[in-house]
């Protein structure tokens, strides 16, 4: 999953804005009903003190939350998925050990599990040791990766799997003169490629592939970062023909050590390089599943609440914070439950499934298949939580209006857990956001999918596919945590008396200008478009929107996306010499079907929910837009 921002600090009734900058996928949010959040010490993992008195009277949540406190094993979980299997990329021998270990944990808690195939991969992947180090001008070592599905070394003679190749390090050749001086000393070089360099294309390109080629070079060496970034993130694509499986080496190195070793070499300095890597790639085809565990619930048994992280990971490192922290959770909350139902002699309404998905970081694909297989059971989804944002507490969950009264219910036990020091709160939204995990797989088919919003002092993007992402990154105080709000929502869910309302679940896309930015500044328009219709041109600096002035991207989306239909724009367009003109310009979204659809669900909820809803007409937003998308406003 995609990095997020994790510590928050929202005063209460903080309101912030955040209008869809990215079309359906960043729905506007007020944040409402969040007190302020406290961080834990962040050198000690001490115990939070338990509530002073029931959260609850249910007494399954009485149950779970005794259980919890006496005898949590959330960190044991944690344990057994990053440290004693560890890396689990989709399609490996370790991740079907995984799946298989949680069927067992899972049965063994009374819970209905299930190894479930979803499809196949072409090729499966074996990574195996690797090894790099500097030899001339002088011996150093190297941390450096490897991307998923792509070959290791085959040693000097090129018939050692996995042995070492030792050649020259050259920089990569920019042009035609560069190609011809490199050429004779390319036999087993290592072709070093600086950070955010673009490849030459067309006939240039082709004849360094040629050289390159004919040549035998041992590999490519990328920066897996800028100069001061010592991370190393791993990726990769499963999808290869087994009959054409690529065979050069491509070596992610870390991005002060190469920025090092190209200065080196710019100084004229011979670099001398070896690195061997003992991947495999072995033809499949490979068969892949999802875990699914039930618990079934005895009133509705056809409806469920869902409730699950991605098994998966990328190999570059454990998996521990992305996403053993939320596997752990998931699994704890299914034992809590199950073992409170068992002391108390109660089962849940409805189904509780509890779900493991793999393929997730290759594109969400174990949850859309468990999506298309069991469409027919999609109805009967009253809600899907996922866990997959790292080791932070739990802090708040994306409400719609529609559904903020019946959550607010929902929530209020877990409100009482610990409301000085893991606060947790609701976040009213215009439309649940698709996120870049498995809960948009669910909500895409229109089940309230739900993903946790998370809050506290580890930085998720510190870890998130990169080496560093290990067991020892996860904070176990703020897992205990999760692992009880997951399983008091879940029951919670499981409970209500009625499905919950799909009624305006997702927001309408956002409105579009047809521009592409840098800051406020147009460096393209779309044919066709709206910007172009009404005259935006590239130079021209917006400055105001309906009267108010912007200065930054975020600015801009805010005052576009909000209040009426048709808005004058104020832009400064550069003339002759240093002089600027200031021209107005009509964008007018009227006859935009999504606009229709828009303005008519603002005004349903201003007549519904009151004044709950205006900071969605008048607050500037606190999202920064992503400024390389064309249509992004």
């Amino acid at each position: 999953m995609r990095a997020r921002a994790q510590l928050v600090v929202v005063a209460h009734v903080a309101v912030t804005l955040i209008i869809g900058c990215r079309g359906p996928e960043a729905p506007a949010r007020v944040d409402v009903e969040r007190p302020a959040s406290v961080e834990v010490d962040a050198e000690s993992d001490a115990e939070i003190p338990p509530a002073s008195g029931p959260i609850s009277n249910d007494p399954v949540i009485q149950a779970i939350v005794e259980i919890a406190n006496d005898d949590s094993q959330v960190a044991a979980l944690l344990e057994a998925v990053a440290v004693e299997i560890g890396p689990r990329l989709t399609g490996s021998p370790q991740l079907l050990e995984a799946e298989l270990w949680a069927v067992d944990q899972f049965e063994a808690w009374g819970l209905t599990a299930t190894h479930e195939q979803w499809g196949t991969y072409p090729v499966a992947f074996d990574r195996g040791k690797a090894s790099g180090a500097v030899i001339r001008p002088e011996r150093a070592p190297l941390e450096f990766g490897t991307f998923a599905w792509t070959p290791g070394t085959r040693g000097q003679d090129g018939l050692e799997a996995g042995g070492p190749v030792r050649g020259q390090a050259l920089r990569y050749p920019i042009d035609a003169a560069q190609l011809r001086v490199r050429k004779p000393y390319l036999r087993d070089a290592w072709i070093m490629i600086p950070h955010d360099f673009e490849r030459p294309r067309g006939k240039l390109g082709q004849q360094i592939e040629r050289a390159f080629e004919h040549a035998k070079i041992a590999g490519l060496v990328y920066a897996a970062g800028d100069r001061e970034d010592r991370r190393i993130e791993t990726h990769g694509d499963h999808r290869l023909d087994p009959a054409k499986l690529p065979t050069r080496v491509e070596i992610q190195l870390r991005g002060d050590q190469h920025h090092a070793l190209l200065e080196q070499l710019d100084a004229g300095t011979y670099v001398e390089l070896e690195f061997g890597v003992a991947n495999r790639l072995l033809p499949g085809p490979v068969p892949v599943y999802n875990v699914i565990a039930e618990l079934a619930g005895a009133g509705s048994p056809d409806q469920r609440v869902i409730v699950g992280g991605h098994l998966d990971s990328w190999d570059g490192a454990s998996g521990a914070v992305d996403n053993a922290a939320g596997v752990a959770t998931t699994m704890e909350a299914a034992r809590l439950i199950a073992a409170a139902c068992a002391r108390t002699g109660q089962r849940p309404r409805r189904t509780i499934s509890f779900q493991l998905w793999s393929g997730e970081e290759q594109g969400l694909l174990g949850s859309k298949a468990w999506v298309a297989a069991h469409a027919d059971q999609l109805a009967g989804v009253s809600a899907a939580l996922v866990h997959d944002n790292g080791t932070n507490y739990i802090s708040a969950l994306p409400v719609t209006p529609e559904l903020h009264a019946v959550m607010q219910a929902v929530f209020e036990p877990v409100t009482k857990l610990a409301p000085q020091d893991m606060p947790f709160g609701l976040e009213l939204v215009e439309g649940l956001p698709f996120e870049p995990s498995d809960s948009t797989s669910f909500l895409r088919e229109g089940v309230p999918a739900f993903f946790w919003a998370q809050t506290g002092r580890s930085d998720y993007d510190r870890y998130h596919h990169t080496q560093l992402d290990h067991a020892d990154a996860v904070i176990d105080v703020y897992q205990r945590h999760s692992a009880l709000v997951v399983a008091i929502a879940a029951w919670q869910l499981a409970q209500l008396p009625e499905p919950l309302d799909r009624h305006n679940l997702v927001s309408p896309p956002a409105r579009k200008l047809g521009a592409m930015f840098d800051g406020v500044v147009v460096t393209g328009v779309a044919e066709g478009s709206l910007a172009a219709g009404a005259g935006l041109a590239v130079g021209d600096r917006i400055v105001e929107v309906a009267g108010e002035p912007v200065a930054t991207v975020a600015e801009l989306t805010a005052a576009v996306q909000r209040g009426e239909s048709r808005k004058t724009l104020v832009v400064e367009r550069p003339g002759p010499g240093q002089a600027t003109a200031r021209v107005e310009l009509v964008f007018d979204w009227t006859k935009d079907p999504d606009e229709t659809e828009r303005m008519a669900r603002r005004a349903e909820r201003r007549e519904r929910f009151g004044a709950q809803l205006r900071p969605w007409d008048t607050e500037p937003s606190a999202t920064e837009p992503e400024p390389s998308t064309p249509e992004h406003d």
